[in-house]
This record gives structure tokens, sequence and C-alpha cells, in this order.
């Protein structure tokens, strides 16, 4: 079995996708995408004098790749043991969930409601399910204090 998780904030997910792995004997393969639709969200500055969509723009993108980063370091602290992989890309979040799904993976996990990127505004697992090849496994996050 090949199970493929969606990665965000929520620790639920993780380890609900470590325990799937462990008692399946399964790959699990860890998914983060560095959200790269932020340009077409803030539109165009071409009547600002002060740059500040350009600034914006690289604050995200410096935000994202910390993230990935720590993402990456949490991933790997928890996963010792599980055959897999953290795989990271740039990109449509949703769209970029999905094409990997379409790599083969039986079972795709994922938070609900997903908050990655630009995803927390928009409805993430409507968007990823379309169309999608494989069962996908939803884990409530814990709401926020």
């Amino acid at each position: 079995m090949k199970i493929l998780l969606a990665l965000d904030d929520n620790p639920r997910s993780l380890a609900e996708a470590l325990r799937l792995a462990r008692e399946r004997g399964a790959t699990l393969n860890a998914l983060f995408v560095i959200d790269s639709t932020w340009e077409m969200f803030t539109g165009h500055d071409w009547l600002s004098g002060c740059n500040s969509r350009i600034g914006f723009l690289e604050y995200m993108h410096t935000t994202e790749e910390e993230t990935a980063a720590a993402t990456a370091i949490a991933f790997k602290k928890e996963v010792e043991g599980i055959p897999g992989e953290l795989l990271t890309v740039t990109g449509d979040v949703a769209e970029e969930i999905r094409r990997e799904a379409e790599k083969g993976y039986d079972l795709l996990v994922m938070s609900s409601p997903f908050t990655r990127g630009l995803e927390m505004m928009r409805d993430t697992v409507a968007r990823v399910t379309k169309k999608l090849p494989c069962d996908i496994f939803l884990v409530k996050a814990e709401p926020k204090k």
C-alpha cells in the first residue's frame, strides 16, 4: 500500500498517516506544497509607488520556505522506520496534491479544513477530491485557540 500525506499545520493528520502506515506496512510519502498563487491573489502593483505588493510577495515566499523547512524537520523526526520520502514542490496547492496523488497512491490523508497557503480561504478538500484517483482519509483539524 502507498499513502500520500498532504502536509499542513495539523499534527493530527501526520499522526493518523503514521498510524495507518505502521498498521498496514505501507509506504508513506508526505507532500509539502509551497503556494505559488500569492501573486495572482494580490493583483498588480502598477499604481503603487512604494512597491508594497513586491514586498508582500517576498515576505510570503520567505514564510513559505521557512514553513517548508520546519515541516520537513518535524516530519523526518516522526517518520523514522517507515519507508517513504518527503516531497516539496511549488505551485497551486490543490493541483499539486492531486497531481501527486495520480502517481499510483492508494490513499490520500489530509486535514479538513486544509490550511496551507491561500488554501485556508478556499475549499481545498473539494478542489482536491475532484477527479481524485484514490481513496481519501480526512482528519478533522483541532480548533485554533
